[in-house]
């Protein structure tokens, strides 16, 4: 391979890793992949010197016509005009990576790969990007050093310089001391408060099955297919890994029930009781946690019911509806400290509280049109507990044990009903329990809602934290009680989580779990880097040197004062360790060029620096011009040129002495130039 196809595969390498890192965030779209496409052909083939000028041609009038596009969506339809912008970038990079060999555009395709990189940091990077970002830096450096050499042996007109392996070997290994470099600039520059938002939720558009705006029963003839994608990710305060199956991660409330679908009215009065209220009634220990990220597309926040207090730590704004439900806004990931109430009051509180309930309470009495039979097995059941609490119990109580659970959804549009769940089919998923007993409650004149979340998750031991999965989707019933608010039950039988359990069985879990692991510390402490953190590891830092291994005993993990533990420190320092291996041993020697090669090389810029011989022709040529000229040193100049020719066109293995020679011949010229400029 020559230096030049080389240096062209090397920069046309740093475009595919920048865009790998962009696609990694904004995800893949029918520009990209045909980027792609074409940067993968750029990188094996090249169009032959005779197509440049057809390239060059492409290139300006796609330019000018996504240009134009760019001009038309931001001043006159005064749309998002980024989308565009990104395009003409891509086009552009194609188009540089497929000019022919001869063409200098090294430089530029340098300028838009990093464009592209920049870009690449507006989304929200994960440890693809991370990857994708040390990829370029490598290759960035080898592309520069080998561009730098290219250049170098075109000036001095030297034919056929060879590239080894060790050079590309040293000069990869150069780029490991820059990433390096670059994390220790990331962790002591001073870092301010973010008060923009990034692009950082991809799928935006999307809704994870089992989560949604709305609660449906018409689907059917199918089967409920697993989710393994992590909605979330929760870290308690004590670290302690909690019993799941209590853990009822609350997003949506739903009050309005058309017979197929629940849905939420517009303009709901104020149904949601003070925090403090629940706090002061329902009694119990209050649970602390962190909740980091969110699924896609769903602009709620989760949390244990009933929460008392919900601080963003991202940039977000966060909005408690009318109904209780927390939304936020802003485009990045969310990131809140939360604090809840004990997850059920005492049920002798329950069953004293007064039968009747508020006017706006009607709201959540509403009922379609449905058969005599639902109405009687609301009345049978009704007489099974003299107080709202017992009626309450007893119907969930028979959901549970009458019912099964089951991920089959019904044949067809009528038994997907409510009433064949109920009377025939008997078993369903968690959608149907929570809809049937939110239908009988109220036919007892009991309040009551749907609501929608997740139950549970895994506890990942990797990262000591909850990972809640799309696995875990999940849908029960809240029924107010005057005085304590609004309690929840959950009707569904066990077998709930069949799809989360057959994932945790899984052979690749363990894997899953580890690589889950470093994207949540990947996102942590390094997309979430901020002064607080920043703080914190100082402060760590010092407390290492202070006060020895006491300083190690942080605080809540991943609470307040921001300090790193010890176990997320480990992959940085084995990654330090294996990089001080691969560089020992004298690795930033330039062993890549022979002895003979770099000693003429220098001789020649040295000589050019001075004024001599800079357009001299090939090594014969350089020598007679020195002599021509009287130039200082100049003997000394053609004896080194001499052994430098035999060397590297006679084929002949110089011996000790004469590189030795070779040296002193260096030396000589040089010395005689310094003494000239005197």
């Amino acid at each position: 391979m020559t230096l030049e196809v080389l240096h062209r595969r090397l920069a046309t390498g740093m475009a595919l890793a920048a865009l790998a890192a962009f696609t990694a965030g904004a995800g893949v779209s029918a520009v990209t992949a045909f980027a792609g496409l074409a940067l993968a052909v750029a990188l094996y083939r090249l169009p032959p010197p005779e197509a440049g000028a057809w390239v060059e041609r492409a290139v300006r009038i796609g330019a000018m016509a996504l240009c134009a596009r760019v001009v038309y969506v931001a001043f006159v339809a005064r749309g998002d005009f980024m989308p565009d912008v990104l395009a003409m970038l891509l086009f552009l990079l194609v188009g540089e990576s497929l000019r022919p060999l001869d063409a200098r555009n090294d430089m530029r395709l340098y300028a838009l790969a990093l464009s592209l990189m920049v870009a690449a940091t507006a989304y929200h990077p994960g440890l693809a990007f991370a990857a994708a970002f040390v990829a370029f830096v490598a290759l960035t450096t080898l592309a520069l050093m080998t561009g730098h050499l290219r250049r170098e042996a075109e000036r001095f007109r030297v034919p056929g310089v060879g590239v080894g392996r060790g050079f590309l070997t040293a000069t990869a290994a150069l780029s490991g001391v820059a990433v390096l470099c670059s994390a220790v600039v990331f962790v002591v520059f001073p870092r301010l408060p973010r008060s923009w938002n990034v692009q950082g939720r991809p799928g935006a558009a999307e809704v994870m099955a089992g989560f949604g705006d709305q609660v449906s029963l018409g689907e059917h003839g199918s089967r409920i297919s697993s989710n393994p994608q992590v909605a979330f990710r929760v870290e308690f305060a004590d670290s302690a890994a909690p019993d799941p199956a209590g853990l009822y991660w609350r997003g949506r409330s739903f009050d309005r029930f058309d017979g197929v679908r629940w849905s939420r009215s517009p303009g709901q009065p104020y149904a949601a009781p003070p925090a403090r209220r629940y706090g002061e009634t329902w009694g119990g220990p209050l649970r602390r946690y962190r909740v980091y990220g969110g699924p896609p597309g769903a602009e709620v926040l989760f949390g244990l019911h009933p929460l008392l207090d919900l601080s963003p730590r991202s940039a977000v704004r966060v909005l408690t509806d009318p109904a209780g439900d927390v939304r936020f806004f802003g485009s990045d990931a969310p990131s809140y400290d939360a604090v809840s109430a004990a997850p059920f009051p005492a049920e002798d509180a329950l069953r004293a509280v007064p039968e009747d309930s508020p006017p706006w309470a009607a709201r959540y009495l509403q009922l379609p049109p449905f058969s005599p039979r639902v109405l009687r097995l609301a009345d049978s059941l009704a007489g099974q507990g003299a107080t709202r609490y017992d009626r309450a119990r007893a119907v969930e109580r028979w959901l549970r044990t009458e019912f099964r659970y089951t991920l089959d959804l019904p044949r067809d549009a009528e038994e997907a009903r409510l009433e064949s769940f109920l009377f025939r089919r008997r078993a369903g998923h968690c959608e149907y329990f929570s809809t049937a007993m939110v239908v009988l409650l109220r036919a007892q004149g009991i309040p009551a809602r749907n609501v929608t979340g997740f139950l549970g998750g895994e506890w990942n031991q990797f990262g000591r934290y909850l990972a809640v999965t799309g696995n875990d989707a999940h849908s029960w019933v809240e029924a107010w009680f005057p005085g304590l608010g609004w309690v929840p039950f959950d009707p569904t039988p066990p077998g709930s989580r069949a799809l989360a359990a057959a994932a945790e069985a899984a052979w690749t879990r363990p894997a899953f779990l580890w690589l889950d692991g470093l994207q949540h510390r990947w996102y942590k402490w390094v997309v979430g880097y901020d002064l607080q953190k920043q703080v914190g590891v100082f402060r760590q830092v010092g407390d290492w040197f202070g006060r020895g291994a006491g300083g190690r005993e942080g605080a809540w993990r991943g609470g307040g004062g921001g300090r790193i533990p010890l176990r997320d420190l480990l992959p940085w320092a084995a990654g330090a360790v294996a990089l001080a291996w691969l560089l020992r041993g004298g690795r930033w020697r330039r062993r890549s060029l022979p002895a003979e090669s770099r000693a003429y090389l220098a001789l020649r810029r040295s000589y050019a620096r001075a004024g001599y011989a800079a357009d001299a022709g090939g090594p014969l040529d350089f020598a007679a011009g020195l002599r021509t000229a009287k130039a200082p040193g100049a003997e000394a100049a053609a004896r080194a040129v001499e052994l430098y020719v035999r060397a590297r066109f006679g084929g002949e293995a110089l011996g000790e002495d004469e590189r030795a020679g070779l040296a002193a011949a260096l030396a000589e010229a040089r010395a005689a130039l310094r003494a000239a400029r005197r």
